[in-house]
């Protein structure tokens, strides 16, 4: 009589199933990193994109703060400007058009040298500094000036401008006082006040220079 065992082959029939089981779990979870592993490098290289682009408007946004602040300067040298012209915007045209005056101020400033300010003064502004009439007029014209009280006071000429900087030299400050001391326009031209101060380590002069120019002084 044959037998035929047929427990083992029972056996080797669930093992070969287990096999495949495990062979298919397998490819499923190799599928599932591949697929992970695809999406981590896309999303790296979508990161790496916006990263760039970032740097790009970064880099375009310092580019716009560069000029946003050259246009400021600009602006600032305009009002500074503005201001200036409207110091003296008021002098007589007869006399020296208020652009000139300033032009003439500005193109003669040495190296080391720059100004503040221009301004349009009176004779009782420089009164109020103590300034010495001799500096600029005749001492007796002031003492008649004072005998007439009892009128209404009316308005005085601005007939002197006012010139604020700063230098990096005493030289730079006589210098200065040389060349606008040639204008013809003007009848004198004095020194007020020049006092040194340190910044940053460096000694810097300021001054203030007063031009004469008087109501009949008209110009040629």
């Amino acid at each position: 009589m044959i037998r035929i065992n047929l427990h083992d082959y029972r056996y080797e029939l669930r093992k070969i199933e287990i096999q495949k089981r495990v062979v298919k779990c397998c490819a499923v979870v190799i599928a599932a990193i591949f697929f992970i592993l695809a999406l981590w490098l896309m999303e790296q290289v979508r990161l790496d994109s916006v990263r760039s682009e970032t740097r790009k408007l970064e880099s375009q946004v310092a580019g716009k703060k560069g000029q946003f602040k050259k246009i400021k300067a600009m602006e600032s040298r305009q009002k500074r400007m503005k201001t200036i012209m409207a110091g003296i915007d008021s002098l007589r045209e007869k006399q020296m058009p208020a652009g000139t005056i300033v032009s003439d101020l500005n193109m003669n400033v040495p190296d080391g040298l720059w100004l503040t300010s221009i301004i349009q003064r009176d004779s009782d502004y420089l009164r109020t500094k103590k300034i010495p009439v001799i500096m600029y007029g005749d001492p007796s014209k002031k003492k008649k000036r004072r005998k007439r009280k009892g009128k209404k006071k009316q308005a005085l000429p601005k007939e002197f401008v006012e010139v604020s900087g700063y230098s990096l030299s005493e030289e730079g400050v006589a210098d200065y006082m040389k060349r606008i001391q040639e204008f013809p326009y003007y009848k004198t031209t004095f020194l007020y006040k020049s006092t040194r101060r340190i910044i940053g380590g460096q000694e810097i002069h300021k001054f203030i220079i007063y031009c004469y120019m008087p109501e009949n002084n008209k110009s040629a």
